[in-house]
């Protein structure tokens, strides 16, 4: 009788945790050769960086949630791209300084954006960081986006 217990515990456990499974994805990226060109709609608080081929290191966070396939119109994503002179092996920006590296917070979802002042302000915080080998560099950011949407970031990111 205890055996046959504790199967059924072990079984609902295991049949619990596989369906509170993270399905949600990250992804910590560079790109050489590249350039980040920023844009955005004069109805919408929200900015969109472009990468484009260029002569910089352009970095990118990327999240992408769960598409729940019976739910319409749930998909999310969102990226951070941030760009430096290829020339660097460590950096650090602070505050107006974050304009040199196009630093760009965009969300991709149904949502909506529509442009409000208060929003529509520059990103304040810090990145920095250190080229740890040719494929990889350690950033830690720590940035405030639309004035209130902050966003921290340790990771090694790594070429694309």
């Amino acid at each position: 009788m205890k055996k046959t217990i504790l199967l059924f515990t072990f079984l609902f456990f295991v049949s619990c945790n596989k369906n509170e499974e993270n399905l949600d994805t990250y992804s910590y990226t560079f790109k050489k050769n590249s350039t980040l060109k920023i844009t955005s709609n004069d109805a919408l608080y929200m900015k969109y960086g472009i990468v484009e081929k260029g002569e910089n290191v352009v970095f990118e966070y990327r999240f992408d949630a769960h598409d729940d396939k019976e739910i319409a119109d749930d998909e999310y994503s969102e990226t951070i791209r941030f760009e430096i002179d290829a020339n660097l092996n460590k950096f650090s920006y602070l505050n107006e300084e974050l304009e040199t590296s196009k630093v760009v917070f965009t969300k991709y979802c149904f949502c909506s954006f529509e442009n409000d002042i208060t929003k529509n302000v520059n990103p304040t915080g810090k990145i920095s960081g250190k080229k740890t080998s040719k494929n990889q560099w350690e950033i830690d950011l720590d940035i405030t986006f639309y004035g209130n949407e902050n966003k921290k970031i340790k990771k090694t990111f790594k070429l694309k």
